[in-house]
């Protein structure tokens, strides 16, 4: 038995949750799955509801997934999460004792490869090394809107934690066989979705808003029909598949991208994901980490998080 089919073994039948996180929790998706070997049953996708208490819902509908009677108690939770869970070391350094006119007192690094110093300011190591490797940088957390959804998806994380109240953090795991019961880790659908497409830059027409958009439509009817089964296996309902204004059917982007990062946390189990101590990204870190940065991969992970992806190992690969 080969180890990749050893860890198949090892995790059969634990539950994978991905959820796409949102700044509003109506707009969450949520997927659940099995592993099966190598390829994952979804087993049920769900969307957040417009209400005063939708985060009470989300929170008691995952908890339910997880610790409900359906559950199953003797095989251990993976939560995949599309959202950033943490912020970039050297701003949140350069925020500790600041003061409102003062410079950041961070160091001009326009010597270094990348020339604005901003990036390492509101860019996170995960985010700068998935920037040089592939077309479409991860939004900058410390810049953009994408801070709300952290906001909203640390406190899903909290209040799924072993207390409930919002005080006990789900453990982010750093290696599949860390996985204990409970544990979380940060996905990136769009990495997923380029993987299974096998192509330079993925389709994101799926992802527009109109629900006239016949691109969008036609994007979302390709993923569901013939990317996704070839590692997933599920009933297309599950999607929920919602008859628009128009009264044409639609599939909603939101449980797509729930269902993407199920299959990379599937990726993740089975040791298939980029983490900080993959050659490659290690190798990166160890030039990054240097000055003026001045951060071991220890603070980079207690800071800031990663974002696991996976990539198929060819040695000739070379930056894209």
């Amino acid at each position: 038995m080969t180890s990749s089919e050893a860890l198949a073994a090892n995790f059969d039948g634990v539950q994978i949750i991905g959820i796409d996180c949102a700044a509003k929790p109506e707009d969450f998706g949520l997927a659940r799955g099995r592993v099966r070997g190598r390829t994952v049953e979804i087993v049920e996708v769900d969307k957040g509801k417009g209400s005063k208490n939708c985060l009470d819902h989300l929170v008691k509908q995952v908890r339910c997934w997880i610790y409900g009677k359906n559950a199953d108690r003797a095989k251990a939770t993976l939560l995949a999460l599309d959202a950033p869970l943490g912020w970039p070391i050297q701003l949140t350094r350069a925020l500790r004792n600041h003061t409102a006119g003062a410079p950041l007192g961070h160091p001009s690094d326009a010597s270094r490869k990348d020339r604005n110093p901003g990036h390492h300011l509101f860019r996170r190591h995960t985010d700068r090394f998935i920037a040089q490797k592939f077309p479409g940088a991860p939004l900058d957390i410390g810049a953009d809107r994408i801070a709300r959804v952290a906001r909203s998806a640390l406190e899903l994380l909290g209040r799924l934690g072993t207390t409930g109240d919002g005080q006990s953090a789900v453990p982010l795991l750093w290696d599949s066989r860390g996985l204990e019961g409970l544990g979380a880790i940060e996905v990136y659908p769009r990495l997923t979705l380029r993987h299974l497409r096998s192509s330079q830059e993925a389709d994101l027409r799926y992802k527009r808003m109109g629900k006239g958009s016949e691109p969008a439509q036609a994007s979302r009817r390709e993923i569901v029909h013939k990317i996704l089964p070839t590692r997933l296996s599920f009933n297309e309902n599950d999607l929920r598949l919602t008859p628009p204004k128009g009264g044409q059917i639609d599939y909603d982007h939101d449980r797509i991208d729930a269902v993407l990062c199920v299959l990379e946390g599937l990726h993740f189990l089975l040791a298939e994901s980029v983490g900080p101590e993959h050659p490659e990204a290690a190798a990166w870190l160890a030039e990054e980490t240097g000055p003026p940065t001045v951060a071991s991969v220890d603070d980079i992970q207690a800071s800031e998080g990663w974002i696991w992806f996976h990539q198929e190992e060819d040695p000739q690969e070379g930056n894209r």
